[in-house]
């Protein structure tokens, strides 16, 4: 089974076990978006698997991967209760070489990949995100990679505004994927 259907499963199986508590549990009559504002900014930590890097280093044969320190600003802009947009903003704080579809490496140094995303909150806890972005690297001989980010968050509301949210993302990049496991500390105002 491959990592791409191992996601999927993994976000039906959520998506399925929230819609059958949403139908066990009554709404708050306040949602956090009418006590706390429509804006949220929250700040990510986590780390990101880049299956088809390799180290300098190593033999450029087989590679299982490797962990990258992951760090991110996120905005989003509650357009109802319902649905979101946003941007996810991450920088991977690591150097390594990947190889490309034409067999060519390209050193990749401390990415961003910003990314604009729809987010759809399946209960006032869940959501899923899904949007269209780019993968930058700040040299001169490096390319830049065309993104296509999706994943889901838990939000947990802490007080006043202040929440903490587990998530799982996978990037499809251009010429490779990653897939991030982290959590935010976001702010609603």
């Amino acid at each position: 089974m491959n990592t791409f259907t191992k996601i999927s499963l993994l976000f039906a199986m959520i998506a399925s076990i929230s819609i059958n508590a949403q139908k066990h549990h009554e709404e708050p009559k306040h949602t956090k978006t009418k006590e706390h504002g429509k804006h949220k900014l929250a700040f990510f930590t986590g780390f990101t698997h880049v299956s088809s890097a390799f180290y300098e280093h190593e033999t450029h044969e087989e590679s299982t991967g490797k962990w990258v320190p992951t760090i991110g600003l996120d905005y989003f802009y509650s357009l109802n209760k319902k649905w979101s947009i946003g941007t996810i903003n991450d920088i991977e704080f690591d150097n390594y070489i990947i190889k490309l579809d034409n067999e060519e490496e390209e050193e990749r140094v401390n990415v961003l990949i910003s990314s604009v995303v729809a987010k759809y909150n399946i209960n006032h806890q869940l959501g899923v995100f899904i949007g269209p972005g780019v993968e930058v690297e700040f040299s001169e001989s490096t390319k830049n990679f065309f993104v296509v980010k999706a994943g889901v968050e838990y939000e947990i509301e802490i007080s006043n505004g202040w929440e903490i949210a587990p998530s799982l993302m996978y990037d499809w990049k251009e010429e490779y994927k990653t897939f991030s496991y982290g959590f935010s500390i976001g702010k609603r105002f």
